[in-house]
Order: C-alpha cells, then structure tokens, then sequence
C-alpha cells in the first residue's frame, strides 16, 4: 500500500464506508481494541496503523517512524505491536 493511498481523500473513503469515525470509535471500544488514548488519539488513528502495518512493506519501527513522521501517533515499535495485537476481533468485524 502507497504512504500516499493513507493519507489522501481515499482515506477519509475508506472510512466513510466503514460507517464512519464515529461507528468506528464504537466498534475498536466494543472489542476492545480502542479502550483508551495514550499515544493513539482515536479508532480511526489505529485503524490506519493497522492497516499500513499489515499491507505495507514495512517493519513495526518503520511503521512506528512513518506514523511519527505524518503526525498520526509518537510511539514505540514495542507499544506499536502491544496495540496491534489488540486489534484481531476489531478486524474480523470490520472485514
């Protein structure tokens, strides 16, 4: 996936499609996914680093870097995966 599919006016598509920020806010709280903010400010943050972790090329540090860089999340490829690894049934529901 292109750094530049995650941050165009596809994005904010792919979110609309999904129901939108808010049911998507929802959803990541009902599975857990999302249960609070730390250095991940919403669902829709999560969302994208999920997906640009798991169809990129790219490690969890260059994930955690990409995200710093565009000023979507500050974390650690450590807290990266401990966030990720949350996410499994927010995805089932989701596909």
């Amino acid at each position: 996936m292109a750094d530049e599919s995650l941050l165009n006016e596809d994005w904010t598509r792919v979110v609309t499609q999904l129901g939108g920020a808010a049911q998507l806010e929802i959803s990541a709280r009902q599975t857990k996914a999302f249960v609070r903010r730390r250095q991940i400010p919403d669902a829709v943050a999560l969302l994208r680093l999920m997906l640009a972790y798991c169809l990129g090329e790219r490690g969890l540090r260059s994930t955690a870097a990409w995200a710093a860089s565009v000023g979507l999340a500050d974390l650690s490829s450590v807290a990266l995966f401990y966030r990720l690894r949350q996410c499994g049934d927010w995805f089932a529901v989701l596909v």
